[in-house]
């Protein structure tokens, strides 16, 4: 199939010197009931469909340049399963394999991906697999579909999202409370994309928030407030409309937990009517296409992950109060699964993060894998005033929580739990605040300086 595309490009002796654009929808809604993900609280497998899952599969082209955006509505994606779905559309495509970015929208009322959950879990991986590989590869090959693009762009704002924080009473569990005092990002970006006639739009918007409204007692499978969201701005324009989740780590909805889908209902209306009210201006400007990708490797706190640090890690941790009703049973799982790593030799003291930074005509977009918190948006957003920079997590399959130095000092959830349940050895060094933003920055410097492609 690869040399089938290489000789097809070729013959055409056609020159797309102009942005080309198709996008199509699958549906990804689990048929039985399946364990949820997102909550180490929560019990029992999935009841209702609240809204229908989706995965939304947007094709760029311009030039030689292919781009295939995938965004799910899934909580995160085991890496290995990411690297199936972009290996199997690259070898039926053509596509390289680094112009294939697959993100989530991240919400809690998906399905859990992973094959220890059950027989029911592994059916619903291989039919997620197969559908969004399908999706993808028939709207790459649809040539004779694709429209020319023009862009519009424009900037709302939207107060949904709230900083949320630990708190650790003298008795009783821990738990967390959204603060909108705190820092936020109240900023949405919207890009559209559409034909010379106004026709076929497809809307992107950016903002940066925790898809939680329905908590840990709620058995709904909801792609959340996105859902309701994209209905709202679909209504509007038409088209398709796709959700990218920001630097979200430490940004909850300002209530949360509910059981109730109509909260996410009424958050996302609220979003999405920031969107539809948002004046977007049109993009005069020759609109070139181009990405890169780069893997940052952060050291691990602790480098030297022996079994004895692993026995007195379970120690020490078993004294904290936490949030988690489980949590003594959770650390005997990690320390089990940190045993074997070791055991195999498959031990690293890094973690190797794949960011991808994309330039679409003004507008750059770093895609990044992991949980940024929303300081790193914010920061980002500071060194490119000029551009529209999309700031978009959960990327590239699951990564982990990346907290400022700041936060290491508070050894909150984010910088000395969440690794448990990610299944990682050792928190971050906090240097990873300067390396982060030294890598993340010269990437997006780097894309915008390409040659138009």
């Amino acid at each position: 199939m690869k040399n089938y595309m290489q000789s097809l490009l070729k013959n055409e002796k056609v020159i797309m010197s102009t942005l080309q654009y198709f996008y199509s929808k699958a549906d990804v809604t689990p048929k039985e009931s399946v364990p949820l993900a997102g909550y180490a609280n929560r019990s029992g497998t999935s009841k209702e469909v609240h809204r229908p899952l989706s995965s939304r599969c947007l094709v760029l082209r311009r030039d030689e340049i292919t781009v295939c955006l995938i965004v799910n509505d899934f909580m995160e994606v085991p890496p290995e399963i990411v690297q199936e779905i972009r290996n199997e559309i690259s070898r039926q495509t053509g596509v390289n394999y680094d112009g294939i970015i697959i993100t989530s929208i991240h919400t809690h009322s998906a399905p859990l991906l992973e094959y220890s959950a059950g027989e029911a879990t592994k059916r619903y991986i291989q039919f997620a697999i197969g559908r969004i590989t399908e999706n993808a590869v028939e709207t790459i090959l649809k040539r004779n579909l694709f429209d020319a693009g023009e862009i519009k762009i424009g900037r709302g704002r939207c107060e949904i999202g709230a900083n949320r924080k630990l708190i650790i009473p003298e008795k009783g569990p821990a738990y967390r409370i959204s603060d909108p005092q705190r820092i936020r990002d109240e900023e949405v970006i919207i890009l559209q994309i559409l034909d010379e006639n106004g026709a076929h739009p497809v809307t992107l918007f950016n903002y940066a928030c925790h898809p939680v409204t329905l908590g840990f007692n709620s058995l709904f499978v909801s792609p959340d407030f996105p859902g309701k969201a994209r209905e709202i701005v679909e209504t509007a324009f038409g088209g398709n409309a796709i959700f990218l989740n920001g630097a979200a780590a430490n940004i909850n909805p300002l209530t949360e937990k509910h059981t109730d889908p109509k909260k996410a209902d009424e958050y996302g209306e609220k979003l999405g009517n920031a969107v539809v009210r948002t004046v977007l201006q049109k993009v005069t400007s020759e609109i070139d296409l181009n990405y890169l990708t780069k893997k940052i490797e952060v050291p691990y706190r602790d480098q030297n992950i022996i079994l004895d640090f692993i026995k007195n890690e379970v120690k020490r941790k078993s004294r904290q109060i936490t949030e988690f009703y489980h949590w003594e049973a959770d650390l005997r799982r990690w320390a089990d699964k940190i045993t074997a790593l070791l055991e195999c030799g498959n031990m690293q003291n890094f973690f190797r993060f794949e960011n991808t930074a994309l330039k679409l005509g003004p507008a750059p977009f770093f895609f990044t894998q992991g949980e940024l918190f929303v300081e790193y948006q914010l920061a980002l957003k500071k060194q490119f005033p000029a551009y529209p920079l999309f700031c978009v997590g959960y990327t590239h399959g699951e990564g982990a929580y990346i907290p400022t130095a700041k936060n290491f000092a508070k050894n909150g959830y984010e910088t000395d739990q969440a690794y448990i349940y990610q299944g990682l050895p050792s928190p971050f060094t906090k240097d990873i605040e300067e390396i982060y933003m030294r890598e993340s920055v010269n990437l997006i410097k780097n894309v915008l300086e390409l040659r138009k492609g």
